[in-house]
């Protein structure tokens, strides 16, 4: 038992070092967010990673992109969520209104889902609202298709059928003994969803259609690309948000992995 709660707590751990991050940033770092100093300075003691061209502290710009990051990422798979899980019930029913969900559903997957959110993101700009908006619109097809897959599911199961001989109507249904069934796939599509909206943000702010008035870990590295961090070795600006990324994504796959292991104990059993 304690073997399988390892997962959990380094994901725990890893998460509230960010959390922490994100809400006290002056507590992790003694420099403002727009305190300069000598640009491209080697790695320090006073400071960690060094300075960027604009002489920006590279750890302080991190310690401050922490919190953007989680707000996008969180944020879009709350909005994947509620989307998904919205679509994927109703596309479960058997009505008009399921098989023309259903096809949506079909069509969204075959969409090009990076080029057509370049496309968009283009055309309407690239603030952190529109960001959150775009990510979770093209990203809710993996939680619908789970959603549905288990609606279907409990549909089948002898205790629905007894709600429906009892004459209880299908919005009750739904509300009192469909959804409740569903928060093992709810959470398992939030945490993995945090992860890919994460990392379809950073995608996008490196190619450069972050929001640069709050830049995230993706619009740093964009930066240290464009402003010559190779030619000037500064190898700690190209490599840090991506690391932070990666241990980001780490964590909330670790907590996902533990709640997986769990459901499938309790279904053994």
């Amino acid at each position: 038992m304690r073997k399988r709660r390892v997962p959990l707590v380094l994901g725990g751990i890893l998460l509230l070092i960010f959390l922490m991050a994100a809400a006290f940033p002056t507590v992790f770092s003694s420099y403002g967010q727009k305190e300069m100093f000598a640009p491209w300075l080697t790695p320090s003691s006073e400071h960690l990673l060094g300075t960027n061209a604009l002489g920006y502290d590279i750890f302080t710009e991190l310690i401050y992109g922490t919190r953007q990051t989680l707000l996008i990422g969180i944020s879009s798979s709350v909005l994947m969520l509620v989307l998904g899980s919205v679509i994927g019930t109703l596309a479960a029913g058997k009505g008009v209104v399921g098989g023309a969900l259903n096809g949506v559903i079909n069509i969204f997957v075959l969409l090009p889902k990076l080029v057509t959110m370049i496309v968009l993101a283009t055309f309407f700009g690239s603030s952190s609202r529109n960001l959150i908006l775009l990510i979770a619109a093209f990203s809710w097809v993996g939680t619908a298709r789970s959603v549905r897959a288990k609606v279907i599911h409990l549909n089948a199961q002898p205790f629905i059928e007894n709600c429906v001989i009892q004459g209880y109507s299908h919005g009750h249904i739904i509300l009192h003994h469909i959804i409740p069934n569903l928060y093992d796939v709810l959470l398992s599509r939030f945490l993995l969803g945090v992860n890919s909206c994460i990392m379809m943000e950073s995608t996008l702010s490196f190619l450069g259609f972050g929001d640069l008035y709050h830049p995230t870990w993706g619009t740093m590295i964009n930066f240290a690309y464009k402003r010559g961090a190779f030619l000037r070795q500064a190898y700690a600006y190209l490599l840090s948000p991506g690391v932070c990324i990666m241990l980001l994504s780490l964590s909330f796959y670790l907590i996902s992995l533990y709640f997986e292991h769990r459901q499938a104990t309790i279904q053994d059993i």
